[in-house]
């Protein structure tokens, strides 16, 4: 089930123990990924995603700038999740805007899943897609509160620097919520794991 507000609550609540990292690491993302015309936006996500999803293995984690560096571990695979899954987000575009979101709905859970269960690229888009079908609707108003966020975070000077954060740590709590983490102990509102075929 998608809880679009409790996972931005709780995405406000782990930034903000944190908030000069989280904006130092906004700016690497957001700059990274400008000055490589988005080649390096996959890992950069993937190793923000690592960090987060280390904070909420063990809460006593303190979030260091440089773990960033860990999306280059498996940088192949998040390359290619970042330009194919943002390929088939931009189909929409064609469609129209309603497009844009049921497509990026469609690949949102992709790169964490690259990072947190290590899946190859095409893997981790498809199994996506699955999941993400099953409550399609819950997941594009999900992407369509983080666009909003997002624009407008763009629209005030260097509002993206909390907006990026808030975006990734909330994808990162819905990834939790849908497939629990390995390694971590079960939060109250996760559903069961991902079985294993």
């Amino acid at each position: 089930m998608v809880k679009t507000g409790d996972w931005l609550s709780e995405a406000w609540q782990i930034i903000s123990e944190d908030l000069v990292t989280h904006i130092i690491l906004a700016l690497i993302v957001g700059l990274g990924s400008s000055i490589t015309g988005g080649l390096l936006n996959g890992p950069l996500i993937g190793g923000y995603l690592w960090i987060v999803f280390n904070k909420m293995k063990n809460p006593g984690y303190k979030p260091e700038v440089g773990d960033i560096g860990k999306g280059f571990e498996n940088f192949v695979q998040l390359f290619l999740v970042g330009i194919v899954g943002g390929l088939i987000a931009s189909l929409g575009v064609i469609a129209c805007f309603v497009g844009v979101l049921f497509t990026s709905a469609l690949v949102v859970l992709a790169l964490p899943l690259v990072v947190e269960r290590k899946m190859d690229f095409w893997s981790a888009i498809t199994e996506s897609m699955k999941k993400t079908r099953e409550n399609l609707m819950g997941w594009v108003l999900f992407v369509l509160v983080l666009g909003l966020i997002n624009a407008v975070g763009g629209a005030v000077a260097v509002g993206w620097l909390i907006t990026l954060p808030l975006m990734v740590v909330a994808i990162a709590i819905g990834y939790r919520d849908t497939y629990g983490l390995s390694g971590a102990a079960p939060s109250e509102t996760s559903e069961p794991p991902m079985p294993t075929e």
